[in-house]
């Protein structure tokens, strides 16, 4: 329905409700069907709209796959804030937890797993994907530095470290995200990366940081 009268009010809330509806749209059939299996016809349809007006939003399906994506990826991102608020919390405690958001994401969160891990890299590229974010590898910088000004973790090289753990956890959310039974996938490969951060002697204060399976 066209916004009745000519109040530019009423024209900017409709252009909004329009994007809004087919981001929610779009998100649900990337979501259930993934994005190669999506006709822009379906989206439409479903959102009760005209193709006129998907294509007024966004050039084509790629482009509303990117807003759906950094909608998506950017709730993720925001968990992660919240979870991390903690100012008592230690650099340790934070990697964790950076960890433990994205596997518990890549093992229950279905739009997660499919939009951003296993078609994102796709649809999008690897290197816009590996950008997305806040960057993660900036972040483990950060981590990993706090950790050795915490004496939590023995001086080293921190650069190369990151990138190192940066890989490990992409290749652990993508194990996830791809394996037949995600949960499991996810117990599994959390236990095996709790094994190999210990072996990089990095040490905790007090008792270890609680499982979030």
């Amino acid at each position: 329905m066209r916004p009745a009268g000519g109040d530019p009010g009423l024209r900017a809330a409709h252009v909004q409700d329009t994007r809004r509806a087919l981001i929610a749209t779009a998100r649900q059939l990337f979501a259930e069907d993934g994005f190669q299996a999506t006709r822009t016809e379906e989206i439409v349809q479903r959102a009760g709209l005209t193709r006129g007006a998907l294509y007024h939003h966004f050039r084509d399906k790629e482009d509303l796959f990117r807003a759906v994506f950094e909608e998506v990826s950017g709730e993720v991102v925001q968990l992660l804030r919240r979870r991390s608020s903690d100012g008592d919390t230690n650099a340790w405690d934070l990697f964790r937890i950076n960890s433990e958001v994205y596997l518990d994401a890549a093992s229950t969160n279905q739009a997660y797993r499919q939009i951003v891990l296993i078609d994102g890299p796709a649809v999008l590229g690897w290197t816009t994907w590996s950008e997305r974010g806040d960057g993660p590898t900036h972040k483990i910088i950060e981590y990993l530095r706090d950790a050795v000004a915490e004496g939590l973790l023995e001086p080293q090289p921190i650069e190369p470290l990151a990138h190192l753990l940066t890989a490990l956890g992409v290749g652990s959310a993508m194990y996830v995200a791809h394996a037949d039974d995600p949960l499991t996938a996810r117990r599994e490969i959390g236990q095996c990366n709790d094994r190999f951060l210990t072996g990089l002697g990095l040490r905790t204060r007090g008792p270890e940081p609680a499982r979030l399976s």
